[in-house]
């Protein structure tokens, strides 16, 4: 017995039956939570009571997920546990949990079809025990199977049935991520026969996405979706966050199932090396809307420390030696202190050079002189020479840049905010390849030294623009991903 089990059976041993049930609800909150962070729990007043629950779940991050309710029961006997069943609303996707081991010699195929029928799991505490805490080499991939069932299994699971899952599970994920059929086919018929259809077509999903990306063809799956469906959060949390995968194509093609928005809805924190990899094939292949360049608590190490891709709560940031870049959907969630700062705005001259060097197109900015700041708006390329050095007379010495609009090579307005180091795109639903936001921003917000900008070349590709002559790098010679 593990130690989930021990633990539960421990507290069902307790004289006091309310104090008893109390502690096992506490601790199937507990276990829940491991298994997913983003479940919500509430415990109710009750406790082996026939129609009102022990326990009430919900997924907050999904709206079409309803409550799933939990009943705990003390009986192991299969035909009270079968008469509960009938009783219970099926529309709540119970789950019966038996306190307790079921008999060896009842009639499993005959509970199993009728807690199917009734949209029922049932479960034994050996069951819930290795479903929360059984031992896997692939740790994220366990969360993922877990997390599966809780949502969406039906019919009657115990210690050895939630065993072979698992075992069907990680053979289908990496026969998915093979391209071999036969281990794919048997996962995709696991989901069609023992989840609910919602969380069975996720599960397709996440198989199917697996399948597209190890490059071999869709019309080889016979139970698998013939067109793209979107990666639930539970999956996505397992590609980032499982296993190395350090093939190349394999994320190229991951990255063009997904999209920043996604990535961005994802709530772990993570800065595991397959999110360092995604990265790398998403430069290339996703649009952002809005991010920041904010100074780093890592300045003093700047030839040492580490350049990292890390996803936090909404946002996703880049660690480099002396600025954090920030990706997020709307200004208003840089909310951090640092990205709300007013920083030291730059000279005329400089930001001249700069745009110029990037192929950047001027289209309107604002200048300031102590009291004094002057605004213009023309035609795209109309601020250069003779037209920018008029502005700035008319201010007098010392101008600098409060914030400008200009058009990088793909033509979609973007405004480069000095004063917050923020660059947005307008209009605000519009959307800019990844790439060029990232390294227009980097490179008019801060001031790279000639090494630095070579270390950044090697995470970040510059596409051939950067502020020092002679470091042209695009992006690696990655292998076009098959059709």
């Amino acid at each position: 017995m593990n130690a989930v089990a021990s633990s539960i059976a421990e507290a069902l041993e307790a004289d006091d039956p309310y104090r008893s049930f109390a502690e096992i609800k506490r601790l199937l909150e507990q276990h829940l939570r491991q298994i997913n962070p983003q479940i919500r729990t509430r415990r109710t007043g009750y406790y082996n009571h026939t129609h009102m629950p022990d326990l009430v779940m919900r997924w907050p991050h999904d709206d079409d997920l309803s409550d799933r309710y939990v009943y705990l029961r003390s009986t192991t006997d299969a035909d009270e546990l079968g008469f509960d069943i009938t009783r219970l609303a099926g529309q709540d996707r119970p789950i019966v949990l038996a306190l307790g081991a079921l008999r060896p010699s009842f009639d499993a195929h005959t509970l199993d079809s009728l807690a199917t029928d009734h949209h029922t799991l049932v479960l034994d505490l050996a069951a819930f025990a290795e479903l929360t805490a059984g031992e896997s080499a692939d740790a994220a991939l366990r969360r993922l199977i877990a997390n599966t069932v809780i949502e969406g299994g039906q019919g009657l699971l115990d210690e050895h049935s939630v065993s072979r899952l698992a075992r069907a599970m990680t053979t289908g994920t990496q026969a998915a991520r093979r391209g071999e059929r036969e281990g794919t086919e048997d996962a995709l018929a696991f989901a069609s026969d023992t989840l609910s259809p919602p969380i069975a077509r996720r599960l397709t999903a996440f198989l199917g996405t697996l399948w597209r990306a190890s490059g071999a063809p869709v019309a080889a799956l016979e139970r698998a979706p013939r067109y793209p469906q979107q990666l639930d959060e539970s999956s996505l949390d397992y590609l980032l966050e499982g296993q190395e995968i350090p093939d190349g194509n394999f994320w190229s093609r991951i990255a063009r199932e997904i999209t920043l928005t996604d990535l961005l809805q994802h709530g772990r924190v993570t800065a595991t090396e397959n999110l360092q990899h995604l990265m790398r094939a998403a430069l290339s292949t996703w649009n952002a809307r809005v991010c920041g360049v904010a100074p780093s608590s890592v300045a003093a190490r700047r030839d040492v420390a580490p350049l990292r891709w890390t996803k936090g709560e909404g946002v996703l940031s880049f660690d480099a030696p002396g600025f954090v870049l920030t990706l997020v959907q709307k200004v208003d969630h840089l909310t951090s202190s640092a990205a709300r700062a007013a920083y030291e705005l730059p000279a005329l001259d400089e930001v001249g050079n700069r745009l110029q060097l990037l192929g950047l197109s001027l289209k309107a900015i604002t200048l300031v002189n102590g009291g004094g700041k002057v605004a213009y708006e023309g035609e795209v390329g109309a601020l250069h020479g003779d037209r920018l050095r008029h502005l700035s007379e008319s201010l007098g010495p010392g101008t600098l840049v409060k914030n400008l609009e200009a058009l990088p090579p793909s033509g979609v307005p973007v405004r480069y905010n000095f004063s917050t180091r923020t660059a947005s795109v307008k209009p605000p639903r519009g959307s800019v390849p990844l790439l060029e936001l990232v390294n227009t921003s980097i490179r008019l917000f801060t001031d790279l030294s000639r090494a630095e900008e070579e270390r950044l070349v090697e995470v970040i590709p510059s596409g051939g623009r950067t502020l020092h002559a002679g470091i042209e790098h695009d992006m690696p010679g990655a292998e076009s991903p098959a059709d």
